[in-house]
């Protein structure tokens, strides 16, 4: 079903490559917990209250960032591969801020837009190198476009007026919402779309580097093999 200028349009459509029983491996950004209890809090009563939506619960609040591809095409000797060159890439990153909105409509759902920070930049970067060592560019989904991050609050389930939804958001003061994350880690999912729904089961995850290393000064008295050394105490004898 496809959305008029005037009207959203429900999600639930094959998109393609999809077929019954595929899934799809996808690098993502989850909300830390507490963000994504209170988003949830926040925007139910308004989404209730609109016809022909259905509100996204915490646990499926994600932010893709680079798809892989679908199961059935990533044998297993590359997908370990694909991930530890991601999670050495993505160890040298430090957590980052992340800010979510104001909400806008989209032609199959409600979405909390992001300003695109220049770490989530370097980080889809080094997923991409991640699976450029392995495969060739032609085989990466979305190679070279530009990223548009968003976190869907709620997909549509039938055709709703644009405006309606619109005017429910500005009415409940969400149109200058924001609300600040920090990003410290970022997960390999496997999507599934079964049922009229798109479900995540998680794979694997690659943390970003949360202290750096302390920087020690060797001595004369370091050794190799065992690691720093004692200074040997002063020789008392040669005092007397």
């Amino acid at each position: 079903m496809i959305a008029s200028e005037m009207t959203v349009a429900s999600r639930w459509w094959w998109r393609p490559g999809w077929t019954p029983g595929r899934s799809f491996y996808d690098w993502q950004i989850m909300p830390t917990q507490t963000v994504a209890d209170k988003l949830v809090e926040i925007f139910a009563p308004t989404l209730s209250r609109l016809p022909g939506l259905e509100q996204v619960d915490e646990a499926r609040l994600r932010i893709g960032v680079q798809g892989i591809g679908f199961v059935d095409g990533v044998k297993g000797v590359h997908l370990a591969a694909l991930v530890a060159g991601a999670r050495e890439l993505l160890a040298e990153h430090a957590p980052f801020p992340l800010t979510f909105g104001p909400p806008m409509v989209a032609a199959d759902s409600i979405r909390l837009p992001i300003a695109l920070p220049e770490e989530l930049v370097r980080v889809r970067e080094d997923l991409t190198q991640a699976l450029s060592a392995v495969w060739i560019r032609e085989r990466i989904p979305e190679f070279g476009e530009p990223l548009r991050p968003y976190l869907a609050l709620a997909h549509t389930t039938g055709e709703v007026p644009m405006d309606e939804i619109r005017t429910g958001l500005a009415e409940d003061g969400f149109l200058d919402f924001t609300l600040d994350d920090t990003v410290s880690a970022v997960t390999l999912a496997e999507l599934q779309c079964e049922n009229g729904r798109y479900d995540w089961t998680e794979v694997s995850t690659a943390d970003l580097l949360r202290d750096p290393a302390p920087l020690v000064e060797r001595t004369v008295f370091d050794d190799p093999l065992f690691g720093p050394l004692r200074e040997p105490a002063p020789d008392r004898s040669l005092s007397n």
